[in-house]
Parts: C-alpha cells; structure tokens; sequence
C-alpha cells in the first residue's frame, strides 16, 4: 500500500526470513561463526536465542551456501516421535528404504548408518540441523545423542545443528540428558540488537527495498528500539505499521510518535503502565512495603556474608555495517542536529589522530584482509572518504554513511557493471565474495584502460576488471554530491524544490532555453522538462526511463565541473 509513497521497490520489513534481508550484527556475526563450526566439525552445536531474534534468517543463509561436499538434513517441526525422527532425516538425506523392513528403530539406525559409510568413502559429510529444538522430548534428544556413536575409527560420520529458544538450555541442563550436554562441542546464545545495531539494522532493510534511511531518522529509529527491545521481529512489525501510519498522513518520514503508536497498536508495546482503579494502586504500594520489610529483616550482618567481584560487562562490539549502508540528506541532517561552523568541522579533522598512510602493493590477486567483515568496510570507507579529502577513522562509531552527509555526501547502494562504475567516474565501496559465508569490501579508487586500484586493508591494491570477476556480482555503494534538498527520485508530475535546480542544469547541459521564469511553474515537473531530460539522459548513455536518480544527478555533476574525485584521474 505505501511502497510507492516511499519509492520503495519491495517491502522493508517483511517477517519472512529472507537471507536478502540479512543484517549481520556482530552478535549474529559470532552466531553464524558457530553453525559455520558445525558444519566441518563433529558432536553437537547449539545456538538458543529469543524469539525474534533471526535465527531461522541466519540459518536459511547458511543452508543457500552449503558446501558441495556437505549433504544437509534439515528438520523444521522436531514435534516427533523417534520413529518419525528417523523418517524425516532418512528423507531429508534421500535414502529409500522398505517401510515393511524397518518397523524398529534399530532397523532404521542400519539403513542411516550404511547410507553414511557410503557418502564418507565418496568423501562428502553430513550434518543434521533441528530448528526449534526446544520443542524436542527428552527421548528424541537422547536418541539424537546416540547417532553421535555413528563412526570411523577417525571422524564422526554424522554432525548435529540444535538451534532453539533458551528452554533448549534449561532441558539440556536435566539430570538425565547430561550425556548429551557434555557432548556439545560449542553453544551460543544470540543477543537481540542493541540500539546502534537497530539503528543499521533498520537503514539497512530500507535500503535494500529501494528507499532512502531518512525514512526513518534517528529519533524514531531510537523510538523503535526503545518499543522492540532490539528484537528484530519485533521491529519488522512496528516499523512496517509505522510506514503505513505515516502513508496515511501523506508524511514522507517516520516520526518517534508515529512509532510509539504503532507498538501500542500491534501488542501495546511502549505503553506506560497506568493504574486503572485506586484500590490496585494502594494494595501494590501496600505488597512492595511488605516485601521491603521482609527483605531489611532477613538480611545477614555484615561479617555474615560473602561478597564476589561482580564480572564486568561484555564490551559492546560496536554493529557490523550492513551491505547497503544508511544514507542521510543533508536537509534531514541539518534538522535533526544543529550546523557545525566550517571552522570547527576543519578543526575536528586536523584534531582527529591521521591514519597511517597506505602503502601501494602491485598485487593482481585480492584476498579477503586480516580482521572482521567490520573492520574491512570500515577501512574500505576510509579509502573512499580520503578520495574526497575527508578523514574518515575506521575506529569511529559514526557510521560511514552517517558520516558522509556532514560534508554534503550521500550514500547510495546500487547494482551495476564494470561499465556503469566507469560511466558513473567515482570512487565506490565493492561488496565482495570468496568462499567465506560474508562479504568483504574493498574500495575501487581508481580505473585507468585495464588496470584498477583497490583500497583493502588500509592497502592499496592494482589489479584488473578478469582477476575481481569471481569475487564481484554487482553490488556498491557510491557517496555522491546532492542538491541540497534531495529526498529521492524526480519524475513527471511532481512539484518539487530541486525541479528548479534540475531545470537550470538541464538548460545549461543542453544549452537550451527551459523557462522557468513563472515562480508558480519552476518547481514543477512538466512535459517539456521531462523531454528534455530524456535527450539528456540518451546522450549520456543512461536509462532513458525520464526519472531523475543518482546517476543523473552525477552526470549533470559532472557536467556542472563540479570538484568531484574521478576514477580516471587516480594518481
């Protein structure tokens, strides 16, 4: 209903687990280290989290980039007898087998068993994945015990995923699975966001869909984790029924209000608790006196008691950058912050500690860098931002894309070719692929005939278009020069600020005679401009779709003479 309100190409917060959609926090980044571990080890993993917090997202992405080598059985509804277990994951591995033969579970264990024995002298593994494993009983959690005994003399022949809510612990934890329990090999308990990761996290799904993160500026993407408590379902649902609050209003942004009306609506999250009848509130305060002054008098003396150091608290790792990075514009910045004097933003950069310079390797072959996914898009941010002159400290808790709007840049995450970076003539972020589950980054500087220079790592790399094939499908993110009003694409019929500015750029670009004397008239979008803009668009080699994106706002960049850094021109 609202996606064409907010240009949108697709829905931003959809509750289906859509591995498109993921957004790597660095909880969800040590998750996924761990289903990765299950996957080439044997025993037991276990990941428990709450409920919402995309576990079954993380899992739909490993399973799409399972090995070859590595037959899966994926067990999604574990409400099973043993038997039916059974059953499942021989169908799950493709085994046939004579129902009329195997009416005993041991039966069933022979056929698996001899099914494995083959598929490990193919060389190929094979590891079973239980969703929802909390909903297992007790006796289908010990016979998955048992087909650990599944083995050679060197390996186990068998490796089990158990991925559930934390009850999954607390049945672990029973007397009588303790077996079971000391054969996991690693566990971990994925944490929900934490208002920074919320904060990516939402920029990131609405850039996915097509649309600008000042959709939803910081103050409400504040509210939404205040109402969601950083479960990411939760702020898929409230978020999805603030967007359609706002179409409703005719807003082209979310307000904090409008996201604590649509928690209130949805499960009455945000709501402050009110006493409805006096006589509650008196016996409440009456219940807490008590419990005070039971508590004052059970309380040891001093010498009585024994006191531990508490353990500190996890340091907060600051959010992984999501693929597609938030974008700001400079209007949105400048109202939810106020101006920062020329002087001083000078002086924050001279102040701010300069990173050592990079040093140039003349290395054809690019290689993931030493360091998290985080670290390296950091860094290949930095790269970007020194083309433009500003100093960017990958350390920094700004986000890159927050960053760049303080000094009149926006992000915008885009898909493309070889020839279209090379049309576009600015330096962009690459999102890149090896045989690792995430992504690495790396920051094309440079493009001159057949040679490429790539910032990763701090290090500066030349190589060519034949050796990033394998490792780039298409995506980047570009940061770019704005018209200062910019909220999205122009296209006919609209009346707009920037229609002005489009008009006198167009005229001079084609050196034409546009109007716009009529003060009524200039801020519109009408045939003639739009004509015009298609001539332009054909002479530039754009899409001639008569929308005005990124890309055109670039080209009459360019043509402008705007101070732009080129690729072409990298020294």
């Amino acid at each position: 209903m609202y996606l064409d309100h907010f240009r949108l190409a697709q829905e931003p917060f959809s509750i289906a687990p859509d591995p498109s959609f993921l957004y790597l926090s660095d909880s969800h980044n040590e998750a996924l280290a761990h289903l990765l571990y299950g996957f080439s080890h044997g025993g037991f993993v276990l990941v428990t989290g709450e409920v919402g917090t995309g576990k079954t997202t993380l899992l739909r992405n490993l399973v799409k980039q399972t090995p070859d080598a590595l037959d899966v059985a994926f067990v999604l509804n574990p409400r099973l007898t043993v038997r039916e277990l059974l059953e499942t994951i021989c169908d799950e591995l493709g085994i046939t087998y004579d129902k009329a033969a195997t009416e005993t579970v041991k039966q069933y264990i022979d056929v698996l068993n001899a099914h494995l024995l083959k598929v490990h002298r193919q060389g190929r593994s094979t590891v079973l994945i239980i969703d929802e494993a909390q909903n297992l009983s007790p006796a289908v959690l010990e016979q998955i015990r048992l087909l650990t005994n599944l083995e050679t003399d060197e390996k186990k022949l068998l490796r089990i995923i158990l991925i559930g809510q934390p009850e999954l612990d607390d049945m672990l934890a029973r007397q009588e699975l303790r077996q079971l329990a000391q054969r996991i090999t690693a566990r971990y308990h994925l944490r929900a966001l934490n208002a920074a990761d919320t904060s990516a996290y939402v920029a990131h799904r609405i850039t996915r869909a097509g649309g600008q993160a000042d959709i939803f500026p910081e103050a409400a993407r504040k509210a939404l984790f205040r109402t969601s408590g950083g479960i990411p379902r939760l702020i898929n649902v409230i978020a999805d029924r603030a967007l359609l609050g706002a179409y409703t209003q005719g807003a082209y942004q979310v307000t904090p209000a409008l996201v604590r009306s649509a928690a209130r609506e949805i499960a009455g999250l945000g709501r402050q608790p009110r006493w409805t009848y006096p006589w509650v509130a008196t016996g409440a305060i009456g219940i807490i006196l008590l419990a005070m002054a039971w508590a004052l008098w059970r309380v040891e003396p001093p010498d009585a008691q024994t006191s531990e150091p508490k353990p500190a608290p996890a340091q907060q790792v600051p959010a992984e950058l999501p693929k597609d990075e938030p974008q700001k514009s400079d209007v949105v910045a400048a109202r939810e912050s106020p101006p920062v004097p020329a002087e001083t933003a000078q002086s924050n950069i001279e102040d701010a500690p300069e990173p050592a310079a990079p040093s140039r390797r003349a290395d054809e072959r690019i290689s993931r860098p030493p360091g998290s996914t985080y670290l390296a898009q950091r860094q290949a941010y930095a790269a970007l931002f020194d083309r433009w002159s500003l100093t960017y400290d990958p350390a920094s808790a700004v986000v890159p894309c927050d960053f760049a709007p303080q000094h009149g840049l926006i992000c915008t995450s885009r898909r493309g070719a070889w020839t279209d970076l090379a049309r576009i003539d600015l330096p962009v972020v690459l999102e890149l692929w090896d045989d690792q589950p995430m992504p690495f980054y790396a920051a094309l500087l440079g493009m001159q005939d057949e040679q490429l220079w790539l910032g990763v790592g701090g290090e500066t790399y030349q190589t060519s278009p034949r050796m990033l094939r394998e490792l780039w499908f298409g995506n980047y993110t570009i940061a770019w020069l704005a018209p200062r009003h910019y909220r999205g694409n122009l296209s006919e019929g609209e009346t707009n600020a920037n229609v002005g500015v489009l008009r006198e750029r167009l005229a001079r670009a084609l050196d034409v005679n546009l109007g716009g004397a009529d003060p009524n008239t200039s801020n519109t979008f009408g045939p003639e401009l739009a004509d015009a803009l298609e001539r332009f668009q054909v002479r530039e080699g754009l899409a001639t779709d008569r929308i005005v994106g990124p890309l055109t706002w670039i080209a009459l960049s360019k043509r402008e003479g705007a101070d732009m850094p080129r690729l072409s021109e990298y020294r």
